[in-house]
């Protein structure tokens, strides 16, 4: 288990990106400046021969008087004309962030394979990348690149665009009905300036882990808003049990996991929504009662015990505490599905999970919205009718998709589509059916929330993470702490970088 972790390091952190990003020019998106769908028509020269029927004239002897006659003759010449090239195979590139070898065979079998035995024009080819965020970002600077383009999620997809790295997608959107395939929020989440860029190709959120062979054992109900949340807390406490378990150790980023959970079921996401929008102020009160509240469970040590081990534990050792049952929860996202069954398996104990309840009065609990990676096709492709279908093979079959998802345990390549329990394998675990299918019903009708690393500008979304750490330290009062970010996020709404927002219904 030692190469286990809670979420996947390689994804690049959004300091990173903007660093990288720094000579990307920005400005206005201007829809008619937008690249079209190119075709590409080959005509190559060739040499034919030709059989040509001509009329000549010859002088024959008639009874010894010559006499001109005419006669048809055929003879075959060479000719240089241009033509039509045989049509070709359109080969479309899609880089791919390696998983394991088990993984990478189901990708290639279920999605690859299928799409190019079903489209004998068309070769798609897939390459298996270590840290692909980084290098595909290197070749689009350069002005190359694959067809089909990957990022880390709707809110780095800005930049690209913003470059005009990007095509636009709504006339093939239109063509293969991706707004009605797609959950709504999603379809919108890549939306921007009126025109669709990206479409996810997986999805998450965060929910509560928990050991529920420890929860029966004492007697514990699982908490449906804060007054029996605080209680079941004061329980873990008097029996010596860490109430939470969670680290950043190796994932500087994880602290934005909490961020959006208190801001969500503290604050409320309505209000992070007015945030977003520019409705409402980051300063305002319920948003510095969250990051006040966040800091006073660390410094009473309810995660992994103490700050201390909170930036020194692995992801591994919380987790294993967990499946001890010297902590009773993790929050944490549902990336997880895929990585927590061993430590159970070890312990011999059961896991189970439930929503984060709602933190304060009036606050309604939600499903945070997050994408853990997008999908646009290169501007400068070649072949983008032919990269759109590529695409189209992701969201068109929704039992395929879940049979891909399914060697992940659901926790990756989790195609945001409107799933009933019937679309799942035989065989899922009813933990992970029942997640998605109530993710699907409760987001439906509203009741949703927002990811830091979906949803903010990028130069904000950094100070969060790696700043809290100076009010964990004493160093920066919660006040303090929601100023700036509010400072940064003014400066990136003047500079148009704050990713697009689903209006909420």
């Amino acid at each position: 288990m030692g190469g286990m972790r809670t979420m996947d390091p390689k994804r690049m952190s959004r300091r990173h990106f903007v660093a990288s990003c720094a000579g990307v020019a920005t400005g206005l998106l201007v829809a008619a400046c937008a690249p079209k769908v190119v075709e590409k028509i080959v005509k190559e020269t060739v040499e034919v021969e030709k059989i040509v029927k001509e009329v000549v004239k010859e002088t024959i002897i008639v009874e010894g008087t010559p006499q001109v006659v005419e006669k048809e003759v055929t003879r075959v010449v060479k000719e240089v004309v241009e033509v039509l090239a045989k049509p070709e195979k359109a080969v479309i590139s899609f880089w791919v962030e390696a998983p394991t070898t088990e993984r990478r065979e189901v990708i290639n079998e279920l999605y690859r394979d299928t799409f190019n035995a079903a489209h004998p024009n068309i070769e798609l080819e897939l390459t298996f990348t270590e840290d692909v965020d980084r290098v595909l970002r290197t070749a689009m600077q350069a002005g190359a690149g694959p067809d089909i383009v990957t990022t880390p999620g709707a809110g780095f997809i800005l930049e690209y665009i913003l470059a005009g790295h990007v095509a636009p997608l709504d006339e093939l959107a239109e063509h293969y009905g991706w707004r009605d395939r797609l959950l709504p929020w999603a379809y919108e989440s890549g939306v921007v300036g009126g025109h669709l860029y990206s479409l996810p190709l997986t999805y998450e959120s965060m929910v509560v882990f928990y050991n529920k062979t420890l929860f029966e054992a004492k007697g514990w109900g699982i908490p449906t808003n804060r007054e029996e949340l605080d209680d079941l807390i004061r329980a873990c406490v008097a029996d010596d049990i860490n109430p939470f378990e969670y680290t950043n150790s190796g994932w500087k980023p994880a602290t934005e996991h909490l961020i959006g959970m208190f801001y969500d079921h503290y604050a409320g996401a309505d209000n992070v929504y007015k945030a977003l929008i520019g409705e409402k102020k980051w300063t305002d009160d319920e948003f510095v009662e969250a990051m006040a509240l966040m800091n006073d469970w660390f410094q009473k040590g309810y995660y992994s015990g103490s700050i201390d081990k909170y930036h020194a534990l692995t992801s591994d050792d919380t987790w294993s505490a967990v499946a001890n049952g010297q902590g009773a929860m993790q929050m944490s996202g549902t990336w997880c599905f895929q990585s927590i069954d061993p430590f159970f398996e070890e312990s011999g104990q059961e896991w189970d999970w439930f929503p984060m309840p709602s933190l304060r009065e009036g606050v309604k609990p939600v499903y945070a919205l997050a994408t853990g990676q997008t999908e646009s096709i290169n501007a400068k492709s070649l072949h983008q009718l032919e990269a759109a279908a590529a695409l189209d093979w992701l969201y068109n079959d929704k039992r395929r998709a879940l049979q891909i998802s399914s060697s992940f345990n659901f926790g990756e390549w989790m195609v945001p589509l409107n799933y009933t329990a019937d679309d799942f394998p035989v065989g899922t675990d009813p933990r992970v059916v029942r997640f998605f299918v109530d993710f699907a019903k409760v987001t439906g009708r509203g009741d949703y929330g927002y990811t830091t690393w979906t949803f903010w500008p990028a130069k904000t979304e950094v100070f969060l993470w790696e700043e809290y750490d100076m009010v964990l330290a004493g160093e920066m009062t919660p006040a303090e702490y929601q100023a700036r970010a509010q400072e940064l996020f003014d400066e990136e709404v003047a500079e148009g970088k704050v990713p697009p927002v689903p209006e909420r219904f």
